[in-house]
């Protein structure tokens, strides 16, 4: 789908700590049933903790690692990736935070559920990079600011010198697959779990790539 607006009026932006109320909402929404399972919580107190953790920096829910699309200065959506060599670092910064933000009673189904979804999740070599999130706020939808987003970050991985970059989509996310495959994404494989799907909804995971061409 062709962008649908003036280019003049589209401006992508690295995240602020201002973006927070809406960021946080936005990329919840993206994926209600994944973040409830990461954090072990309901969705009420799920989308509290990543407000919360989208604020802090340095890992890999932060909004220090999201851009953000605006359409005559109003926020549109974001994405949030991150290089292969930096991945691993951030996540594992996130159970820092989340040892912060969640009662420690919580710690034994949380550290469970990251188990089940490490066998699910598929590896990201360290010249790759991964899209964790990329999400359009409901008025802007269906309008070509996805796919905009999306090749603005291909260009930002290529100049980092990452050799493909990846994402994962659930199953039941027909819309995301079929945007990323228009794209030229192919999906290199699909897991699931009896834990995942039923305490998700997500169905399970496809892993998406593509290859970057070489931009020195």
């Amino acid at each position: 789908m062709g962008l649908q607006f003036p280019v003049d009026a589209i401006t992508v932006r690295p995240a602020e700590i201002s973006d927070t109320a809406w960021g946080a909402d936005l990329l919840f929404s993206a994926g209600k049933g994944l973040f409830s399972y990461v954090f072990a919580s309901t969705p009420e107190k799920a989308q509290e903790t990543l407000q919360q953790a989208f604020a802090a920096p340095n890992h890999a829910f932060s909004y220090e690692y999201a851009q953000v699309v605006e359409v005559h200065d109003r926020a549109a959506g974001l994405i949030l990736g991150y290089p292969g060599d930096l991945k691993r670092k951030l996540e594992e910064n996130v159970q820092g935070i989340m040892a912060h933000l969640l009662p420690i009673s919580r710690v034994p189904r949380i550290l469970v559920n990251l188990a089940d979804l490490s066998r699910i999740k598929q590896e990201v070599d360290l010249d790759d990079y991964f899209v964790l999130s990329l999400c359009i706020t409901p008025e802007f939808r269906n309008r070509g600011l996805g796919s905009a987003l999306l090749q603005d970050t291909e260009l930002e991985a290529q100049d980092l010198g990452c050799q493909r970059i990846c994402t994962d989509v659930t199953y039941h996310n027909l819309q995301a697959r079929k945007l990323f495959e228009r794209l030229g994404y192919t999906v290199t494989c699909s897991k699931t779990s009896h834990r995942f799907e039923t305490m998700t909804d997500a169905g399970g995971l496809h892993r998406l790539e593509k290859n970057l061409e070489n931009r020195s």
